[in-house]
């Protein structure tokens, strides 16, 4: 009975091998030397065993490609078994069901045969992906020994399919995760740069603010010492007139009263009558004098009626003051439209404008118009003189009003605007966008403010 070594060797002898030829059948004899036969056996084992325990596909090869012996690993691929694929073309195989006339594999085993049988040494390498596999193929010939001849169903070269499916996962998953990577240090990057952008943004939006402040605090500086100056130049102002008029006038009033009531004690004198009838006069004037230093410092009339009527008597009294100067007053709202809380801005931004025309712009006409359009009150003042491009050195330099104006607008909730047309004047404009509650507060509530 024969050992199972030698049956598996058996087995594993391909049909063709075990077709002797002529030259076999007469070298027989010789093959019958037992030790000899004893290390073909331990050959093929130690084939088999090693080949078996490669995981890439070992294949024998005929001259024309058909497989003479393989290793298991054709059976783990499920290209079928060991003894089955014996004589079968390799690349029907390799590469089952193909029906591709132009198959590169077909045509890779058959250029590499033809090299191999005109007695090419070199290796012949091809991947190529089958299914879901990736394949590297490598083919070379057969060492002969020296002398030895080879038959026709002897081997003639070396087939090794190696599986590099696993490796190409890794490498596509490593490029994904490089490609990822790459995406997530892009994106990184364009969120730092935008932050970056974010940030000098904001740095270059503190320091304009921090300029703008600092502009705002030389403006307020200025200001309160220009209103220090006007309250100083307004209480002096009045001490004059008092001085000047009501105190020249109280003056006068004490001599002829004086001089009365000596005509009083002596009778021979003169007549107290007409004395006391001077005295009379001159403490009327007296308080015409007084109640002209009142209304410049405000009017009753803002108080009594309001903006509008107030402002109306201005440019009246102004008018008389200034006879050279035509003043046209187009009033479309009446006391009760404007509100309280604008009704002292009205008319002092009155008084400032109609003031800087008189003394600045040789004007010869001025319009003061007062109006309401889509609940906004609008103040205009317009004059046909010099513009300020005009204005002397002077007043450049000490004029505040303008100043004066745009804070108190901007106090009150509203805009000023200035423009000049060279050659045609000036249009000062003032105007506050109202509110519901002051389009509802009464006529009354606003005069008891």
């Amino acid at each position: 009975m024969a050992s199972p070594a030698k049956a598996k060797a058996r087995r594993a002898i391909p049909p063709v091998a075990r077709r002797p030829s002529r030259a076999a059948a007469l070298a027989r004899p010789q093959l019958a030397d037992p030790g000899r036969q004893a290390a073909i056996e331990r050959a093929k084992l130690d084939w088999e065993s090693t080949a078996d325990a490669l995981e890439a596909l070992v294949c024998l090869l005929g001259q024309d490609g058909e497989i003479t012996r393989t290793n298991r690993v054709v059976e783990d691929w499920s290209l079928g078994t060991v003894s089955g694929v014996l004589g079968k073309h390799a690349h029907t195989v390799v590469h089952p069901g193909c029906r591709n006339t132009r198959c590169s594999i077909a045509g890779f085993l058959k250029q590499s045969l033809g090299e191999i049988r005109r007695g090419t040494r070199g290796q012949f390498e091809l991947q190529e992906s089958i299914g879901a596999r990736f394949l590297h193929m490598t083919i070379r010939p057969m060492r002969q020994r020296p002398g030895a001849e080879s038959g026709p169903g002897d081997p003639r070269a070396v087939l090794v399919v190696t599986d590099l499916s696993a490796l190409y996962r890794a490498q596509d998953a490593l490029e994904r995760l490089n490609s990822s990577l790459e995406e997530r240090v892009r994106t990184r990057t364009q969120a730092l740069a935008d932050a970056n952008r974010d940030l000098r943004n904001e740095i270059i939006r503190r320091e304009q603010a921090e300029v703008a402040l600092r502009g705002s605090r030389n403006e307020l500086v200025a200001l309160s010492e220009q209103l220090i100056g006007a309250q100083e130049g307004e209480r002096k102002r009045i001490a004059l007139e008092l001085h000047d008029s009501v105190g020249q006038s109280l003056s006068a009033v004490k001599y002829t009263l004086e001089r009365g009531m000596e005509l009083l004690r002596q009778p021979r004198l003169g007549n107290p009558g007409a004395v006391f009838e001077l005295a009379v006069r001159r403490i009327q004037e007296t308080a015409e004098s007084i109640r002209s230093i009142s209304m410049n410092l405000r009017p009753k009339l803002l108080d009594d009626l309001g903006a509008a009527s107030a402002v109306q008597w201005f440019c009246r009294d102004f008018a008389e003051i200034y006879p050279t100067l035509t003043i046209v007053t187009e009033l479309s709202v009446n006391d009760g439209q404007v509100p309280g809380r604008l009704a002292t801005v009205v008319y002092r931004s009155v008084q400032e404008l109609l003031n800087n025309v008189a003394k600045h712009s040789s004007a010869r006409h001025v319009v003061v118009k007062l109006s309401m359009d889509d609940n906004v009150l609008l103040l205009e003042v317009r004059d046909d003189g010099v513009g300020l491009e005009k204005a002397t050195p002077e007043s450049r330099r000490h004029g505040s009003g303008l100043r004066n104006l745009r804070e108190r607008a901007q106090m009150t909730g509203g805009q000023f605007n200035i423009v000049q047309a060279p050659g045609r004047g000036t249009l000062a404009q003032l105007s506050w966008r109202l509110a519901e509650a002051d389009r509802t507060v009464p006529q009354a509530a606003r005069a008891a403010e």
